[in-house]
């Protein structure tokens, strides 16, 4: 479609440029000067364009003339003439990138799109779909621009020129804390409130296919009565595209797994989800846990959970390795106070059935042995490998240097590498990992300290790509060189 839009787009500009030239010729210099297009500038383009008179009853009439005196002269290309596709190719470039901290991937938004918007009926047409599309809402003016955004897509008067809610695509909510809980003593405000949530589910549900909620850490709504409550099912049963959900800061209500249940109810109804972020969610059942991994299945590529409770367990992490096996991206960890979960079971049942995995971090991952261990040498796909507390010599789980060396030579697409590895008593490893073309960084704990001055570590050739960052004890950190 892009490629489209620039040969359509390349089309039109020699066209107005043989048109100036033409008629720059005909009537003799002085009375028509040429000015040359400067593609690198759609700003240049829409200014210069519009600078003719070229409205479509002018460029009728012009026809009428062309077809009754063959010999006028050609006139140039106006703005009407130009496809809705270059259109939205040039309102392309007002867009800005925002960053999203939660996912760390970033966005595009079309936020300057508003004076486009207002100067006609087509460029309206073209440029509300873009400026409506993606909806973020944090900082201090975030309250006043969320009760405007419903407003707008409640649309209850039918005053407005779109149905606006049927544009948005990706919404995004921060809690801010700008007001004083005094029971807590902490700046808590809640725009996340359970009628938010409903007008978006009853607004917004078209087309809304990605939605990240940050809670505020101080204070939710009671979920003592009804009213206080998320409406998450309403939410699951009205967004039938929704396929990227991220969670912050939720305290999920503690009541009897059920119907009754909201959150679990949105993991029995919703559309099945490629992305399920939840960090820092507090008193999330287990079974709904059990629940996302059946009805998400093979849709599934993204998986975080981060500072995990008690009620993540062993059993939940298998459903999930059992269920998805497209799964691409695998995030997880637990709050301190918690004892991790991840062992041989999981890792086995992952090596076995996520084939695809790409990016692998148990933070508190401590309960690996090397009979696990070993069989991560089936993914082929593997670009991330951080498991920065398992293997370690104090756990009696070390693992055995034939099972480095065919981790790196089977895992040939390995950018990162975190690892403890006291089983490496030979350079031998580090040979292997020249079959690592594309590791950018490289960490490895409880390295053998003879190997700290082997000489040989010259001849392996990995100064060629990585560079020596720091050595502590026995801790050797490297990273490629830019």
């Amino acid at each position: 479609m892009a490629l489209e839009s620039n040969l359509d787009l390349e089309q039109s500009i020699h066209a107005m440029a043989i048109s100036s030239h033409v008629e720059a010729a005909k009537l003799g210099p002085g009375r028509f000067p040429h000015i040359p297009y400067q593609y690198s500038s759609p700003y240049y383009l829409a200014s210069m364009v519009s600078s003719y008179n070229n409205s479509a009853t002018d460029l009728h009439h012009h026809q009428q003339d062309q077809d009754t005196d063959p010999d006028a002269p050609p006139r140039p290309v106006g703005i009407h003439s130009l496809k809705p596709s270059l259109l939205r190719y040039i309102f392309s470039f007002l867009s800005v990138q925002h960053y999203d901290y939660l996912n760390h991937r970033t966005h595009i938004i079309y936020n300057h799109l508003g004076p486009a918007s207002l100067v006609c009926k087509s460029w309206n047409d073209i440029a509300s779909p873009l400026l409506w599309q993606e909806r973020t809402f944090h900082g201090w003016k975030a309250g006043d621009e969320l009760n405007t955004f419903l407003q707008m897509t409640e649309n209850a008067d039918f005053s407005s020129t779109h149905e606006y809610g049927e544009f948005v695509k990706r919404i995004e909510i921060i809690d801010s804390h700008d007001v004083v809980d005094k029971k807590n003593g902490q700046f808590v405000i809640n725009w996340i409130t359970p009628d938010v949530v409903l007008a978006l589910s009853e607004h917004c549900s078209k087309r809304l296919r990605d939605l990240t909620l940050v809670f505020a850490t101080g204070r939710q709504i009671s979920t003592e009565i009804e009213e206080g409550i998320i409406p998450w099912g309403a939410l699951a049963e009205s967004c039938r595209r929704l396929f990227i959900l991220s969670l912050a800061n939720y305290i999920c209500p503690i009541l009897p797994v059920g119907n009754e249940h909201p959150f679990h109810t949105f993991s029995t109804h919703t559309n099945p989800l490629t992305e399920l972020v939840l960090k820092r969610c507090k008193s999330i059942p287990a079974e709904t846990f059990r629940q996302l991994a059946r009805t998400c299945g093979k849709a599934l590529t993204k998986l975080v959970l981060l500072d995990s409770d008690e009620y993540l367990g062993t059993a939940e992490m298998i459903e999930f390795a059992r269920n998805c096996p497209d799964l691409r991206h695998l995030h997880i960890s637990w709050i301190e106070s918690v004892t991790p979960k991840i062992n041989d079971e999981v890792v086995l049942e992952l090596s076995s059935n996520c084939q695809r995995l790409e990016y692998i971090s148990l933070l508190d991952a401590n309960e690996i042995s090397d009979e696990s261990f070993q069989t991560l040498a089936k993914l082929r796909y593997l670009r991330n490998l951080i498991l920065p507390r398992a293997g370690t010599t104090q756990s009696g789980m070390a693992y055995r240097q034939e099972s480095l060396i065919a981790l790196a030579k089977s895992c040939k697409r390995l950018e990162q590498l975190h690892l403890v590895a006291p089983g490496a008593t030979s350079s031998r490893f580090f040979e292997a990992l020249l079959y690592c073309p594309h590791l950018q960084v490289l960490v490895i704990y409880e390295l053998s300290k003879g190997l700290l001055i082997d000489q040989r570590f010259k001849t392996l050739g990995l100064a060629k790509y990585v560079d020596p960052e720091s050595l502590e004890s026995y801790k050797l950190v490297w990273h490629k060189k830019t």
